[in-house]
């Protein structure tokens, strides 16, 4: 059966016939709502969301005991907010052989978070955008906890860079996942982690002030016979 809108150039035997469809105008209303799709189209596709980056979800295991630098209290007896960075060091920068003044001035963040009293662990999800130097793709990644950056005796750190911690290509599919629990003792730079024991997962270390050379100290001494010395012959 034909449909309705079927129409024939003439009246008529329709036998061996093409036939014509007439297409329907839409009615004077839809003319304002088809001019803005017309105008507006490209600006909505340039607004729809685009992938861009990849994900890297990082974290410590939840419910896990973790020790603050006396190797006693846990991070939720102490009651005090401990902070991780999720990031790396500067280009040539060799965090093994450094001090503590020289690791913050090195540092380079790509995401912090807050240490999650409740469940018992830091959680994060970061987006890398770029693999530009210092986050080439391949590159280590590092943690590094704290509760002050401040390079004083009660500062306490921990700062971690396990192998399988490498920056992802900004075009990964997949995200990466960064866990402490993939972390063994020899990973960690300053703190300890994982011990072969299993009492815990992190546990923090208090910031040494170096001690002064001895160089330092005979210089000091010399400069203090010189000043007695002048104070004498006044």
């Amino acid at each position: 059966m034909l449909p309705p809108d079927t129409v024939f150039p003439y009246a008529g035997p329709r036998n061996n016939l093409s036939p014509m469809i007439i297409m329907k105008i839409p009615p004077a209303s839809w003319l304002p709502v088809l001019a803005w799709i017309v105008v507006t189209g490209p600006l909505l596709g340039q607004s729809l969301p685009t992938p861009a980056g990849a994900q890297i979800v990082w974290a410590s295991d939840a419910f896990a005991t973790n020790y603050r630098a006396d190797g006693i209290t846990t991070f939720e007896e102490a009651a005090r907010q401990i902070r991780f960075e999720l990031g790396t060091f500067s280009p040539g920068f060799e965090p093994s052989t450094a001090t503590p003044e020289q690791w913050v001035s090195n540092w380079i963040v790509l995401q912090g978070t807050d240490y999650d009293m409740m469940d018992q662990q830091f959680i994060q999800t970061a987006t890398l955008t770029t693999n530009f130097a210092p986050f080439a793709a391949g590159g280590q990644a590092y943690i590094w906890g704290y509760t002050s950056k401040d390079v004083k005796p009660d500062s306490e750190w921990i700062i971690l860079g396990a192998p399988a911690w490498k920056w992802p290509s900004v075009n990964a599919m997949e995200p990466s996942v960064f866990t402490v629990g993939q972390a063994k003792p020899a990973d960690a730079i300053f703190g300890s982690v994982n011990p072969s024991n299993g009492g815990y997962q992190m546990q923090l270390q208090f910031v040494a002030i170096p001690e002064p050379s001895s160089a330092v100290l005979l210089l000091g001494a010399s400069l203090g016979i010189v000043m007695r010395r002048r104070r004498g012959v006044a």
